[in-house]
């Protein structure tokens, strides 16, 4: 079985900025339609045209004047365009400050991509169409930090646009927010240990309670829901990233009983593992 490809930013280049161009399916540079994983940021600016593509097993349309937004560890990949025009900035995690982090991580929470004003959309082309013509012939020290920043500044004003609509549409106090997005970080790092709420509830210092009611507020279910979902996105993930077989999975999540992770993973998405990888590999 083929693993799913995860590229790497230094695989593009040794200053962690790689730049790609969006063009309809006529063209040798339409982005690949197998899914793959990547370990740095992507953030997607379509100039004309529609595209349809899947993060993290759900269907996402983007259309002109939007940007979107891929995190770190997101499987991805794209199923059609319609003559779509644009660019894809791949920016290792270095490039972003603690500011910028926050602000795509509280995004992350609602949406993957966002409809951006025609002035920043202006800016956004130009800062990439000059990065186009220095990253694929920089050698020295200073043109590539010269290329960094021109990639930090195309974040900059993403994380502008983003931060904008977060104060706009946002109904949930900042403590509900950072309550939400600290589970959700815990959840990543202790789910083999724990799919309890009262264990993350007890790592957070708040009652169980609390965090039911903060988590279906924010996310439109309980915790309970929330880590069953997580549970059931790893193991997409390992299904199509690794070779491990159904029953390493099941332990790697810290279910032992594969029979229970067979039928709550069959119920979560009405297929069996098996054939949720077979599937998803073809």
């Amino acid at each position: 079985m083929n693993k799913l490809p995860q590229h790497k930013a230094s695989q593009y280049t040794d200053f962690g900025v790689h730049l790609r161009r969006i063009k309809s399916p006529a063209s040798s540079h339409t982005p690949v339609t197998y899914a793959h994983q990547d370990d740095y940021y992507i953030f997607g600016l379509v100039e004309y045209g529609e595209g349809c593509g899947i993060i993290d097993f759900k269907e996402q349309h983007f259309s002109s004047g939007e940007v979107f937004l891929i995190r770190p560890g997101q499987v991805h990949r794209f199923i059609s365009s319609a003559n779509a025009e644009g660019w894809m900035l791949f920016a290792d995690s270095s490039l972003l400050g603690g500011a910028e982090k926050c602000i795509f991580d509280d995004f992350s929470l609602f949406a993957s991509s966002l409809l951006i004003d025609k002035r920043r959309q202006n800016e956004l082309v130009q800062i990439v169409s000059i990065l186009a013509n220095r990253v694929d012939s920089i050698t020295d020290k200073q043109t590539k930090t010269t290329a960094r920043r021109l990639a930090e500044t195309f974040i900059g004003i993403v994380a502008e646009a983003v931060q904008n609509i977060n104060l706009q549409q946002t109904k949930h106090s900042r403590r509900q927010i950072e309550i939400v997005l600290s589970f959700r970080r815990l959840l990543a790092a202790h789910l083999a240990t724990s799919r309890q709420p009262s264990y993350y509830a007890s790592l957070l210092n708040i009652s169980t309670v609390y965090l039911n009611e903060t988590v279906k507020g924010v996310t439109g279910m309980n915790a309970t829901s929330y880590i069953k979902n997580e549970a059931v996105l790893q193991a997409k993930r390992m299904l199509v990233h690794t070779d491990l077989a159904v029953k390493e999975i099941s332990d790697r999540l810290g279910i032992a009983d594969y029979a229970y992770f067979s039928r709550l993973f069959t119920q979560a998405t009405g297929i069996s593992p098996t054939l949720f990888r077979k599937r998803n590999l073809e």
